[in-house]
């Protein structure tokens, strides 16, 4: 059955405000979690966030790492770029000779890896876009199973992944470009400042904050209206940049919000790992840091689902339950 249209919104809405569907989500937070806690909840939520998180480096980001790797290798000196590119090249050049003498059976095997690698990472998109809506429909819900909302969301789901399967095929070839023009651009000769570096990088700098700002959007916000209005990714992004137009500074703001909030969220976790000691190798596993970091999860996923609540009672993820008439 074909799913009935996003309810215009009341003539009502004049503002939509980004601060108080924060509070709402400590609310639920702690209500989801804290109010009658079961540990069986407690476990199928954080399976259904892992899920969700497949795809994600998730609070335990790449930052601290490059931090330390940076304290042991000392501060980047710009002034050897040349000089990296023309080891780059030259590795390069090693690598194909190496495949040029032991092509029988080097070329198989690189195709062999080359497949495996592409199988894993649609299957991780795939798994990830149903987790996107499971996830949801557990913290809207008191879901008791994973079955019921896993084949429940199956059509929005699909339609979500072949959105972020044309999403990563068109990061991968902004990588491929980036790496085509360092290996074959002749950049042996450039510095980190040469007018055409600046002239060659700026674009696909600029692509790839497109591409991130796009895939963000998708998770917060075009996720969420898939649930509510039971629709495809295509039409999700419609009815929310229509929302984006008429209300562009309450998305502004809702985007500024996110800067303290990843900052109070880090900072928490490397508090909760100092006061647990141990905890922080936990931290590393993955599901398990996911499950001992639930609450913060629920809480990145409540806060978009109550800012879309303004809009009106159609939008309303935790009255409707992604039910639409009709269905």
């Amino acid at each position: 059955m074909k799913p009935a249209d996003p309810a215009p919104l009341p003539p009502a809405v004049r503002w939509i405000d980004p601060i108080w569907p924060l509070e709402s989500a400590f609310a639920t937070t702690r209500r989801i979690l804290f109010s009658s806690f079961l540990l069986s909840r407690w476990l199928l939520l954080g399976l259904m966030a892992w899920l969700s998180q497949l795809t994600h480096f998730g609070i335990t980001g790449l930052q601290t790492q490059a931090s330390r790797t940076e304290s042991k290798l000392g501060p980047i000196r710009w002034d050897v770029s040349s000089r990296f590119a023309s080891d780059l090249v030259e590795w390069f050049e090693q690598v194909l000779s190496t495949v040029r003498d032991h092509w029988i059976w080097m070329v198989p095997l690189l195709a062999f890896l080359g497949v495996l690698a592409l199988t894993v990472w649609v299957a991780l998109i795939w798994l990830n876009s149903r987790g996107d809506l499971v996830f949801v429909a557990g913290v809207t819900r008191n879901e008791t199973g994973l079955s019921s909302p896993w084949h429940e969301f199956a059509r929005e789901a699909n339609s979500l992944f072949r959105f972020r399967l044309v999403l990563g095929l068109l990061q991968a070839l902004l990588m491929l470009a980036f790496a085509g023009m360092m290996l074959l651009g002749g950049l042996r000769y450039m510095t980190l400042f040469d007018i055409e570096l600046l002239i060659l990088l700026t674009p696909m700098g600029l692509g790839t904050l497109f591409l991130l700002l796009v895939g963000w959007l998708t998770t917060e916000f075009v996720v969420p209206i898939q649930f509510t209005h039971r629709c495809g990714c295509r039409k999700a992004w419609g009815v929310l940049g229509a929302q984006m137009i008429r209300f562009p500074t309450s998305f502004l703001l809702y985007l500024l919000v996110q800067i303290p909030l990843a900052i109070v969220t880090v900072l928490a976790v490397v508090l909760f790992a100092v006061l647990t000691c141990g905890a922080c190798c936990l931290l590393l596993v993955p599901f398990v840091h996911v499950v001992i970091l639930l609450p913060v999860y629920v809480l990145h996923r409540a806060y978009p689902l109550h800012f879309l609540a303004q809009f009106g009672g159609g939008w309303d993820a935790f009255a409707t339950g992604g039910s639409q008439p009709g269905h």
